[in-house]
């Protein structure tokens, strides 16, 4: 059983978590695809996306996964940019979110 990621969100945002989420995914299928491609810029995009959006609520280890795949996408290096896509995917498939509130 692959591990439980406990994230500790602010309960405003429990109402757009499930958008949230859900982009997160489709981003995922982009970057798995960007990365069959070998295409450096959008892998470099991805990475900066996840890198703002992971700071802007609160997911600090999506934060810096995403500054990892920025960096793999600007220095070509898809076997790391790879390696790094299949973290963000166990973490996203196994977070479980805590409101704040709930502590």
């Amino acid at each position: 059983m692959a591990e439980r990621f406990k994230v500790y969100v602010d309960p405003i945002l429990e109402p757009i978590m499930p958008r949230y989420l859900e982009l997160r995914h489709q981003e995922q299928a982009q970057l798995t695809a960007a990365i069959a491609a070998q295409d450096s810029g959008t892998v470099s995009t991805l990475g900066h996306r996840l890198k703002g959006s992971g700071a802007s609520y609160g997911f600090k280890d999506l934060t810096e996964m995403g500054a990892e795949l920025e960096q793999a996408g600007k220095d070509g290096d898809f076997a790391r940019a790879s390696q790094l896509a299949a973290r963000v995917q166990e973490y996203l498939d196994n977070m479980e979110l805590v409101y704040e509130g709930e502590l």
